[in-house]
């Protein structure tokens, strides 16, 4: 969801009209999923992304036009059997998919979709845009945006906005984003969720691009050391929050949640000892420790308390995916690619082996088709 904050830096330096364009659906394969976004200016800027780079020039050369009298959706068949005058536009790609896409005018502003989920995302919480894409003329385009905290917005009204807001109820809860049928309509239902907290312990040279490559990712970062706060914001400039603490201090100095994903790297057998007694025992999404296998066993062994099963599922020791690393580049690639994975509820392997589709079945429950 970084790309949701490039969108709105980009839309800020726009001086004329903008039009956003939406994936709302997908039949088959495609390169993005529902939800990816584009923005494009009149003098033929862009930001995001709809497809791989084969739909973008299509659709900065023609979004205009095709907006200028109010949304539209557009069809792209990227297996080349469906004809322009059937009410698609087809593309010999080979990819074997077909995409609807969402076209409209875009004024950003303080109600706004974009501006929405931003906002949620910087207070930490879920939030969920329900658009409707298909239906009656006057509601394509209409979204209704509920936040965790009880917080809501948008534009929907009339018949479609009970029923739309059930299924964005439900997927508030849930956590699963769908597109399709609804209340008489055809509705994409995203999921937002927040920046993952990521948690280092440590301050040494190898934290440094670990803090890089997850700020890269558009995640939150919080570096914590017994040094002091001064000298971690300057070897760590890119870490959002910076806590200097000692081991015993943690649990008072670091707010940790079931959404935090922590990573032990001091490289101190004392003090990792005294971090997983306080840390092993917490329902937190992620806890990685750095160090050979034997050495978090014989931490463990040495604990207060012996780690239950379930304790010891969400232990990563030692921390990272098989990728052959060396060096602390190498090793942070690994170790984030291993995060990304658990974060994704993936076991990281070769997608040339995965028997299942690489993306998630993004399709409405089949209760709401009715």
């Amino acid at each position: 969801m970084k790309e949701l904050d490039d969108l709105l830096r980009a839309c800020g330096r726009a001086s004329g009209p903008v039009v956003l364009a939406t994936v709302v659906a997908v039949s088959g394969s495609s390169y993005r999923r529902p939800g990816a976004r584009m923005l494009m200016g009149a003098d033929g800027w862009l930001a995001g992304g709809v497809s791989g780079g084969c739909l973008e020039g299509d659709l900065v050369r023609k979004a205009f036009f095709w907006t200028s009298e109010g949304p539209r959706v557009l069809r792209y068949d990227t297996t080349g059997d469906t004809a322009e005058d059937e009410g698609g536009l087809s593309f010999a790609l080979g990819c074997n998919g077909v995409v609807d896409i969402l076209l409209e005018r875009w004024e950003p502003g303080s109600g706004d979709a974009l501006t929405f989920a931003a906002e949620a995302r910087k207070k930490s919480l879920r939030a969920v845009v329900a658009t409707v894409y298909r239906g009656p003329a006057d509601a394509v385009g209409l979204r209704l945006m509920l936040r965790e905290d009880g917080v809501s917005a948008g534009n929907l009204t009339g018949a479609l906005l009970e029923p739309v807001r059930a299924a964005a109820t439900e997927a508030l809860v849930r956590g699963v984003p769908w597109s399709g049928a609804c209340g008489g309509a055809e509705v994409l239902v995203e999921v937002v969720e927040p920046a993952p907290q990521v948690v280092v312990f440590g301050s040494g040279f190898d934290v440094a691009p670990v803090v890089a490559r997850a700020q890269g990712l558009g995640w939150h970062l919080t570096v914590v050391a017994d040094r002091p706060v001064e000298l971690l914001r300057r070897r760590f400039p890119q870490a959002q929050a910076h806590v200097a603490s000692r081991a015993s201090e943690v649990l008072e100095k670091v707010p940790l949640s079931e959404r935090s994903v922590v990573l032990v790297m001091t490289h101190s057998l004392p003090q990792d000892r005294e971090l997983l007694e306080r840390l092993v025992s917490l329902p937190v999404r992620y806890l990685g420790v750095l160090g050979p296998r034997a050495r978090t066993d014989r931490i463990l062994r040495e604990l207060t308390r012996t780690p239950t099963a379930a304790q010891l599922e969400k232990l990563h020791a030692p921390m990272g995916l098989d990728l052959g690393a060396e060096g602390a580049d190498e090793i942070a690639l690994s170790i984030i690619a291993e995060v990304q994975a658990v974060l994704a509820g993936r076991d990281g392997g070769r997608l040339r082996e995965r028997q299942a589709p690489i993306h998630a079945d993004a399709a409405a429950p089949e209760r709401r088709s009715a």
